[in-house]
């Protein structure tokens, strides 16, 4: 039998394709196990605010230019049910991944906690913070027949006839009932609640500018309408004064002490999220609110810019709740 004998060329030569065969090999096992770079895929944002309100609006003009800078669609899908236990929920179910978030209001994520016993979720232990996003500071305003043109002048006037002047919320634990009762306990006055169900909001406004009601605290989005029928804006519920309306002074700078909790939106994932993709989002959310076209929209709906960074939400987060919580106790609101 003849025997094969393989030059030492040729010899070389398999020797090479095979050590570069075997190169390649590793190689592609090697990259198919990398994680590929975020996002490569779909971003789901499962929001707890009402449909049509200006949380809603933000949140999809927000939407678009992350799309656009991202590379992949940011879908929206509403899920206002059952005190935001639907968006936690989903939240739950899904992977730290990144791809599915949940953005809501203050109601949702703060004051609901010292409302309901039985609350689905804990905000400071099953998300993880991301971004804070807008909020829609609101203003004491009080209708035509009330004889007075100033905060000073509603104290006073108070004052001098405890219980006799009513505010209008849309119930008990709402922004508008924390503003409220806040205002009574700083200034050291007694005014009458009148808590609408959520289902006639539109009768809470009406019966505030016809004159059934003395006094509400409503957004720049109700009040501008409203200017016409001659209601009078005293001040704003804000850190600082709006300018929109400059000449208004903030309650804190005639009632010291007063802490007013604007409704304010922000984006949290689940807990566990990298931090990586947490601070990548982060800096998304803040890009898209700082385009001048978003800010021109968010303007007209009179919504503050409020972009941070997951740290700055954190902190953001924990303040409020140790200010709602010492307010719910001194006045002695219960959950139910």
């Amino acid at each position: 039998m003849t025997k094969l004998v393989i030059p030492s060329e040729a010899r070389d030569l398999f020797r090479h394709v095979a050590t570069r065969a075997a190169g390649a090999a590793l190689f592609l096992a090697a990259s198919s196990a990398l994680p590929q770079a975020y996002p490569a895929k779909p971003i789901l944002v499962v929001s707890t605010a009402s449909p049509g309100s200006s949380g809603d609006a933000a949140l999809r003009l927000m939407a678009a230019k992350m799309t656009a800078s991202l590379g992949q669609p940011v879908v929206v899908e509403l899920k206002t049910a059952a005190r935001g236990a639907q968006a936690a929920q989903a939240l739950s179910r899904a992977g730290a991944d990144g791809y599915t978030l949940t953005y809501g209001t203050s109601g949702t994520y703060v004051n609901a906690r010292f409302l309901f016993k039985n609350l689905a979720f804990d905000v400071l232990k099953d998300f993880a913070p991301i971004s804070l996003a807008v909020s829609s500071p609101s203003y004491v305003v009080v209708n035509a027949s009330v004889p007075v043109n100033s905060l000073k002048e509603l104290i006073d006037y108070a004052k001098r006839n405890p219980g006799k002047l009513e505010y209008a919320s849309t119930g008990v634990g709402s922004v508008f009932h924390l503003t409220g009762e806040s205002l009574k306990l700083y200034a050291g006055i007694d005014l009458l609640h009148v808590p609408y169900a959520q289902a006639n909001f539109s009768q809470m406004i009406n019966d505030w500018a016809s004159g059934r009601v003395a006094l509400w605290f409503p957004t720049y989005a109700f009040l501008a309408p409203n200017l016409a029928n001659k209601v009078k804006p005293l001040a704003i519920v804000d850190a600082r004064r709006s300018s929109r309306l400059s000449y208004l002074p903030t309650v804190a700078e005639i009632v010291p002490g007063f802490q007013g909790f604007p409704a304010w939106w922000a984006f949290f994932g689940p807990a566990g999220l990298p931090p990586s993709i947490a601070d990548r989002l982060s800096v998304e959310v803040r890009t898209a609110l700082n385009a001048p076209d978003v800010q021109a929209k968010l303007n007209d709906l009179g919504l503050s810019t409020l972009a941070s960074t997951p740290e700055e939400l954190d902190t953001h987060l924990r303040r409020e709740i140790d200010a709602v919580g010492n307010l719910v106790k001194a006045i002695g609101l219960k959950p139910e």
